[in-house]
């Protein structure tokens, strides 16, 4: 009986043991890059393509572009006469050719080299705003100023197949938070002087962006502000509950996120809860309720007004609101079907919590007109001259959730100019690189997008890519449809999953 006991046991430890080793290595093997095809153009003339003029709402049509050296050379409206006969003609006949996308709203992850890179540019996606930085070392769902500089490199000398990304965040500033307990205590931002010492920090570090968040204290956020100001350093984010949006658009904030911001600003009663002890503590369904039922459109218009006055642009992730709207709709919860399971987890635990916070019908309809609201505002905005950018807030869909989040622009009303101008025009002139990225014309980048059919029509034709020029070089539909399989198997591979579930536990111990 020992024997059978003790054989049995040691069978067992064989078996464990042999399962660590292999994640230890699975965790441990490198992946190669995602490149360009090996035979990739980068010299090429598009011939009798539409161009959608994003600067003056039209469409110009049976246009000759050339190509060469990462720039539009030439645009004509007669053909192009060709360099050398090794050239690659494009026949671009009732084709639509648009600049590539930017997601103004993206979280990186240590692993987003690896597959969403090049899930980003199969979808059309070629410019980041990175939207949160790392803790620390530990943190491994968030990127590092170390690691953004080293991908932007490779994007750029065409060793990886990805977007630039145009920031490098700061970790999320929360105010005093037990988050920080290991780290140096003016991370909390609790006062005037952690503020100093934090951008100080941020500067040291390499940080173009801070990342602001709900529970900053009035009197560290307005110094902050200031440091940052001086330091060169952009702030933007959530804008904190203590703080009127007023205020922190005269204060500088680059960017205010997420569409509910408004929503809590424009109520009668929105100054008493900015002025209690912990505004953001008191959300729930009873206070959204409040705020719809009270919404104030004078409010609104003055919010709007400091905004536009200021230059603070406005990026309204309505996804985000969406899916408190539908997390219990099991024909939204599909969009997950296909990534890693890994990440399908963590996306259903995150719609559970919503979910679990208030599970009655009044709970849900509350949610719902709150999305709706959100939707009714960014056309607001948009009338008013606000600049409003595009961001998807969905790390787990590179590339494919930001279609959605114009789609959910589309749907406010805005016209479908106004709709890609906020993932193109807008965010080029937000980095203040308009003379290079934005629209179509000489002397421009080459990345660009051609499209089966016109996006001005139906805003969701932006799925229908025929074909990618990205640094300069032509990716065709068989080439993008070859990506995108191997971007699908090495996501749902085994490999990944046990790099994530590592990942996953490391950012369990911050």
């Amino acid at each position: 009986m020992k024997g059978t006991i003790l054989k049995s046991l040691k069978y067992t430890l064989v078996v464990i043991l042999t399962c660590i080793v292999v994640f230890v290595t699975l965790v441990f093997i490198p992946y190669s890059n995602i490149g360009f095809p090996e035979n990739g153009y980068s010299e090429f003339v598009i011939n009798n393509v539409n161009i959608v003029d994003l600067k003056n709402d039209t469409i110009l049509k049976n246009q000759h572009i050339l190509v060469e050296g990462k720039r539009i050379k030439e645009i004509s409206s007669e053909p192009i006469r060709r360099n050398n006969n090794n050239q690659l003609s494009i026949n671009g006949t009732g084709k639509y050719l648009i600049p590539a996308l930017w997601d103004m709203h993206v979280h990186l992850t240590k692993r987003s080299s690896n597959s969403a890179y090049a899930q980003f540019v199969t979808n059309g996606v070629m410019h980041v705003r990175d939207m949160r930085g790392s803790y620390n070392d530990r943190d491994h769902f968030a990127s590092t100023p170390i690691r953004i500089r080293k991908w932007n490199q490779k994007v750029t000398d065409m060793e990886l197949l990805g977007p630039i990304v145009h920031s490098i965040p700061s970790f999320a500033i929360e105010g005093p938070n037990p988050m920080f307990d290991n780290s140096p205590e003016y991370f909390n931002c609790a006062n005037s002087e952690q503020a100093k010492m934090l951008v100080n920090y941020f500067k040291e570090q390499g940080v173009t962006l801070i990342k602001t968040y709900n529970n900053i204290p009035r009197e560290a956020f307005f110094t902050l502000m200031g440091e940052a100001k001086k330091a060169g350093i952009e702030v933007a984010g959530h804008k904190p509950v203590r703080v009127s949006t007023i205020e922190a658009a005269n204060a500088g904030m680059k960017s205010m996120e997420h569409a509910r911001f408004l929503i809590w600003e424009s109520f009668k009663g929105s100054q008493k809860l900015r002025n209690s002890d912990n505004p953001k503590e008191k959300d729930n369904t009873e206070l959204r309720r409040l705020m719809l039922d009270n919404h104030d459109t004078l409010l609104l218009k003055e919010n709007l007004e400091a905004l536009k006055n200021n230059n603070t642009y406005y990026c309204p992730t309505h996804l985000t609101r969406k899916a408190d709207a539908y997390a219990d709709d099991e024909r939204f919860r599909t969009r997950y079907d296909e990534i890693n399971p890994i990440f399908r987890f963590l996306s259903f635990e995150d719609l559970d919590v919503t979910l679990q916070e208030d599970t009655t019908d009044l709970g849900r309809e509350v949610y719902h007109d709150f999305y709706s609201k959100g939707l009714e505002i960014t056309k607001t905005a948009s009338e008013y001259g606000v600049k409003v950018l595009a961001g998807s807030d969905v790390p787990e869909l590179p590339g494919t959730s930001l279609i959605d989040e114009l789609q959910e622009l589309s749907a406010t009303g805005l016209s479908n100019y106004e709709v890609l101008r906020t993932a193109t025009l807008n965010p080029s002139e937000y980095y203040d690189l308009d003379t290079i990225y934005g629209t179509i014309e000489a002397g421009k980048s080459a990345d660009l997008l051609l499209l089966s059919q016109n996006p001005i029509q139906d805003i969701s034709n932006l799925k229908g890519i025929y074909g990618i020029i990205s640094n300069g070089t032509y990716l065709n539909k068989e080439e993008i449809e070859n990506l995108k399989q191997k971007i699908h198997s090495r996501n749902n591979g085994l490999l990944m999953s046990a790099k994530l579930f590592c990942d996953m536990l490391m950012y369990m111990t911050i």
